[in-house]
């Protein structure tokens, strides 16, 4: 069957490089074609089209390969080759969650957690029934100290202070008392830091400093909390023995450094009951459980749970403790009062989060090697002592994951984690994004078995956009599609509503 054949089926199918007046000279296209020849050649709103799903990514991956297209009997209907699509390659976006690396890509990722976090707050949407019976809280959980750092307090803000990053009221000195150190340096200061000042996190004494013992924690953070939620399931279990109940605690946690390369978690737990006629039904809890018993439960669990890592030769054969920190939890029940705009702006400051790496310590790195070590490692700044601590501990056995994660001064796994029934996976967002851009917009055409009629067959070709004229034109298409799409939604928010209110 030819390729003329199912240009109206398939679109795609249809023979749409761009010709490059050089080519006949013996240029290659991809290095000699420039923006002003894309918008001049015939096929430019082709080209955008064929981009339009990486059009906004800053390195978008490049695949080449082909494609086959069946028949719903399962034989064989056509086989297209990327050759004949424009640029020869498909265009992806790199996926990356970091707003440093790829400010689109981290913007996608921020939206899907956001979705997934309202939805396992107020339910309502993708099959979870309405959540506003649930308890649940908003809890952080803060590492213990590793030494005295420059910090800042605000114990009073201003009526209109809104952000912590941009705060301009008056902060409270950071350390008036404290004697000089054995190392002779004064373990005192008497600043009001600004938000933005570059010594907050930074020891007051780098060699007093516990660098070993913070990239451990940073390593064990996850089985610590592994731990810690086992320990609260335990005591979950007693909890309703004690009242003839039976429950069930569903969660979501994202990580955030802190100034000092330390990180921290922000988690939602919402408690569940059980329906003994359907056990995966999510249900609330009983009304004999108080918001005073949940937050109970979870202060003795988190209190409880310590341990000891494995050796190391360079702490003497011992491990590092592993506990949470002293100043204790941070919790604020959620889900009281059924107020909307609070889980919307919770939902908001948790996805905001996942967004972002080692920023807040002033340094963004990439994964390290024994080249570029030297490069960062510098013995008289804070991260370089943290990355240095995480690239010695790492030569030992069972210690290897440290020099892999090095940049992050020991932090690895993903930023974002959650336990099953909670709300939807990252995996059913992207594939309602992937159904969307298949169906043009219109999802409720799609069958399922229209996946298995088309099976890629695609390698990797290259990163980035072949020029800069390229990136250019595509960015700003992408960012005239956004600025319309937000036109339409102002419009129709402002629109009267068809609907009658209640009284």
């Amino acid at each position: 069957m030819g390729v003329g054949e199912n240009a109206e089926t398939w679109p795609w199918t249809t023979d749409r490089r761009v010709e490059h007046p050089d080519a006949q000279l013996g240029f290659d296209p991809a290095e000699t074609i420039t923006a002003r020849d894309r918008v001049r050649s015939g096929d430019y709103p082709e080209w955008l089209d064929h981009v339009s799903a990486a059009a906004a990514c800053t390195r978008p991956i490049r695949l080449s390969g082909s494609i086959d297209v069946k028949n719903p009997d399962g034989t064989l209907m056509h086989t297209i080759d990327t050759d004949s699509m424009p640029d020869g390659v498909i265009y992806t976006p790199c996926g990356n969650r970091r707003a440093s690396v790829c400010p689109s890509c981290a913007e996608v990722y921020r939206r899907d957690t956001y979705q997934i976090i309202r939805a396992g707050l107020k339910g309502g949407r993708y099959g979870l029934p309405p959540l506003g019976q649930h308890l649940a809280v908003f809890l952080t959980a803060t590492a213990p100290s590793f030494g005295p750092v420059h910090h800042r307090v605000v114990k009073t803000h201003a009526a209109d202070c809104r952000s912590k990053d941009r705060c301009t009221c008056r902060a409270q000195v950071c350390r008036p008392f404290g004697k000089p150190c054995d190392h002779g340096r004064e373990m005192r200061c008497t600043s009001r830091h600004t938000a933005s000042d570059p010594l907050l996190g930074t020891p007051l004494c780098l060699d007093c400093y516990d660098h070993r013992h913070q990239v451990v924690w940073n390593l064990q953070a996850t089985e610590l909390w592994r731990r810690t939620i086992q320990e609260f399931d335990r005591e979950l279990e007693r909890l309703g023995k004690r009242l003839g109940v039976d429950l069930r605690r569903r969660y979501l946690k994202v990580y955030e450094f802190q100034a000092r390369g330390v990180i921290h978690y922000h988690a939602i737990i919402r408690l569940d009951g059980y329906h003994p006629d359907c056990p995966g039904a999510i249900v609330p809890p009983d009304r004999i459980v108080t918001r005073g018993m949940f937050a109970s439960v979870l202060e003795t669990a988190f209190g409880k749970t310590r341990y000891a890592t494995a050796g190391h030769p360079a702490n003497n054969g011992h491990g590092w403790e592993m506990a949470w920190g002293a100043q204790g939890l941070d919790i604020v029940h959620i889900n009281a009062d059924g107020d909307d705009a609070n889980l919307t702006k919770l939902s908001g400051y948790l996805a905001k989060y996942v967004t972002k790496s080692t920023e807040a310590t002033g340094a963004i790195f990439r994964r390290l090697d024994d080249m570029s070590i030297e490069l960062y490692a510098a013995p008289d700044t804070h991260t370089g002592r943290l990355i240095q601590a995480c690239w010695d501990l790492g030569t030992a056995d069972g210690w290897h994951r440290l020099r892999r994660y090095a940049h992050q001064y020991g932090v690895g796994g993903h930023i974002t984690t959650k336990s099953r029934g909670f709300s939807v996976t990252y995996t059913y967002k992207r594939w309602e994004r992937t159904i969307w851009r298949r169906t043009q917009g219109f999802p409720h055409l799609w069958d399922d078995q229209q996946a298995d009629l088309v099976v890629y067959r695609l390698g990797y070709h290259a990163t980035g956009w072949i020029t800069t004229g390229d990136a250019l034109l595509a960015n700003s298409a992408a960012d005239a599609a956004r600025r319309r799409a937000q036109a339409a939604r102002d419009y129709a928010d402002d629109q009267p509503s068809a609907l009658p209110t209640a009284a």
